[in-house]
């Protein structure tokens, strides 16, 4: 899957399927041997741990969807370079325990391999997402 047309689709239907909150449709864009990081200091943050296999990567996502729900979800620009991507995109993220809300920006580094997303590394204000999940 190189073609940038493709991966576009691929990335509107695996992120609309994480604002509705939908795991098993997320899941379905992920190769069985994915990886996913957000990436910061996992000392700190618990969830800034690589997630590395499917079971791995769907029981941490599975936890951000009980967790953080998304709303307003904004594309802002998409790089694709082979079968490489980076995806920036803003959203409302809501801790659901609390009901807080506070708009963020993510970067998001891809690789795809069969069709599928091999790689997620995910770039956003992690003290701000702890700050969030300790209101």
């Amino acid at each position: 899957m190189t073609e940038r047309a493709a991966i576009e689709t691929l990335l509107q239907d695996a992120y609309q399927a994480r604002v509705q909150g939908d795991l098993d449709k997320v899941m379905s864009h992920f190769h069985p041997e994915c990886r996913f990081q957000l990436m910061g200091a996992p000392e700190m943050l618990s969830a800034c741990s690589p997630h590395c296999g499917c079971d791995a990567v769907r029981d941490h996502m599975a936890g951000l969807i009980e967790n953080f729900g998304f709303s307003a979800f904004e594309a802002l620009g998409l790089i694709v370079e082979g079968d490489r991507a980076a995806y920036h995109w803003r959203a409302d993220v809501t801790f659901l325990p609390t009901g807080k809300t506070q708009r963020f920006e993510a970067l998001d580094i891809l690789t795809f391999e069969d069709g599928k997303v091999r790689s997620l590394t995910q770039f956003t204000d992690t003290a701000s997402v702890m700050q969030l999940a300790m209101a």
